[in-house]
């Protein structure tokens, strides 16, 4: 045998159709007949009848089996093996430019992230998310300024090849959610559907049918661009206004079979989400927290020299809870004000300016006056509080469930911590809040300041008009004697 030449593979494997069929009736059969626990290889072993490395081979859809034991398998699910849920093995001879799939890609308004470091864990856990276990629904939440929107789009680029069409959109501009869905059918069908149902139900289904004729990518940036805001009133992971639908359209892209991923972004998670969330279901949900220190001496280093102990980064990172927008406005104070000095930063004990301020304004804006009351509560306690302690210490009282799916609703959005059932916020934070709460004092002392002058000047006032009411009657009394 020429050494040159290739080893002939035979069999078959599964076609990412069957796959995901195959893989949908193990979890279905998972959730129903073994208490949501994963099937172990030796399980699934007993139910088809195969050896462990034949069923590796299935589930990993490289190496070619027999079709018969494609049927073993899908025959122990209840399944009928059809000619489209199985293909041949590509070859040695295949390039790698050949693997991937000849895709088509809209990247809308989607950031510049030709500079991206740190978060690989994160792209690891997501990555094998949609591409290992096909999760149809997966969401990015946390804090703004945590990275959201460039992890994202770093993810659609990295595993862009495996997909027939990759679409980011931004909902920052809150379309509605009928002009979303003509948008991405438009894209899907390559501009061939040219007259789209009225219905916002009809135009899911639509949706849903390319999702399930073609590889999809979906990403959804700023979703809680379309949630209420609280004005004053409690109401986690509601929508606005007119834009309900969408919550339509993620929870039957989340519950219905198909073949394609939808990415989420958002300050939390709606409330559709947390009921379809299962870790042995295909929604997924990831919280961005901070960045780690070693992250953030590789990023920061980019741009600048900085000096300071292990000590320093540390306070520095916890300080600002390892949010990457935040750090990034206190590194360039430092850099042009300090000379790059981290500890003569620190020692300045400002944590919270200009931009910092506002980005805090922003999140503080839109949260009811029960959620500011609690977190307001959390920043004047220096010490870290438990559960029972806010209960008993927070008037007027609050009903535990509220308290706990406000808590709920902080932590998502990275506003306060928890350690060791323990909660508590970050010197960020509570540098804000002290400082929101000074502000108060001085505008309400201002206010009474005021309200006591202009009594003063209303008392004056009447005495003068008394006065020069009394004048007349003084000089006819004085001529009349």
């Amino acid at each position: 045998m020429n050494p040159l030449q290739r080893k002939r593979k035979r069999g078959v494997i599964l076609t990412p159709q069957g796959f995901q069929k195959l893989q949908t009736a193990k979890c279905q059969a998972e959730s129903w007949e073994n208490l949501d626990k994963r099937y172990t290889l030796e399980d699934l072993s007993d139910r088809t009848r195969l050896d462990s490395d034949t069923l590796m081979k299935v589930f990993h859809c490289q190496v070619g089996v027999d079709k018969q034991t494609l049927n073993s398998c899908f025959r122990a699910f209840n399944l009928l093996l059809e000619p489209s849920d199985y293909q041949l093995p590509q070859t040695d001879e295949v390039t790698s430019s050949q693997h991937s799939i000849q895709n088509f890609t809209d990247w809308g308004e989607a950031p510049d992230i030709s500079v991206f470091l740190g978060r690989t864990a994160e792209l690891t856990t997501l990555e094998h998310w949609i591409l290992e276990e096909h999760c149809r629904l997966v969401t990015l939440f946390g804090m703004d300024g945590m990275g959201k929107t460039s992890l994202s789009v770093k993810l659609a680029k990295q595993i862009q090849d495996k997909f027939e069409f990759v679409i980011w959109r931004s909902l920052r501009n809150a379309p509605s959610v009928k002009d979303m869905l003509a948008d991405l059918i438009q894209l899907l069908s390559k501009g061939e559907e040219t007259n789209l149902p009225k219905t916002l139900d009809d135009r899911i289904s639509l949706l849903i049918h390319y999702l399930k004729n073609a590889r999809c990518l979906l990403i959804l940036d700023n979703l809680e661009t379309i949630l209420q805001n609280a004005s004053g009133k409690y109401d986690i992971g509601y929508y606005r206004q007119g834009y309900e639908g969408y919550s339509e359209l993620i929870k039957r892209v989340g519950q219905t079979l198909h073949q394609s991923s939808l990415v989420l972004t958002s300050q939390e998670k709606p409330r559709e989400i947390r009921r379809l969330i299962g870790e042995n279901l295909p929604v997924r949900a990831l919280q961005l927290k901070g960045l780690q220190i070693t992250e953030v001496e590789e990023i920061f280093q980019t741009k600048g020299t900085f000096c300071g102990s292990i000590g320093d980064w540390h306070q520095l990172i916890e300080s600002y809870a390892g949010n990457p927008l935040v750090l990034n406005i206190a590194f360039n104070k430092i850099d042009k004000l300090f000379d790059g000095n981290i500890s003569e930063f620190l020692n300045q004990k400002t944590l919270v300016f200009g931009e910092i301020t506002q980005l805090l304004k922003e999140h503080f804006k839109h949260l009811s006056d029960t959620e500011n009351m609690i977190i307001e509560w959390l920043g004047n306690n220096s010490q870290r509080a438990s559960l029972s302690e806010m209960r008993s210490q927070i008037l007027p009282t609050i009903q535990t469930s509220q308290l706990l799916d406000i808590l709920e609703s902080l932590q998502e959005r990275s506003l306060i911590e928890q350690n060791a059932n323990l909660l508590s916020v970050s010197p960020m934070i509570r540098e804000y809040i002290n400082h929101q709460l000074v502000q108060k004092k001085i505008r309400a002392n201002i206010q009474d300041s005021q309200r006591t002058s202009q009594k003063h000047r209303s008392i004056t006032t009447r005495e003068k008009n008394k006065l020069s009411f009394d004048i007349p009657a003084l000089t006819v009394m004085k001529q009349q004697g």
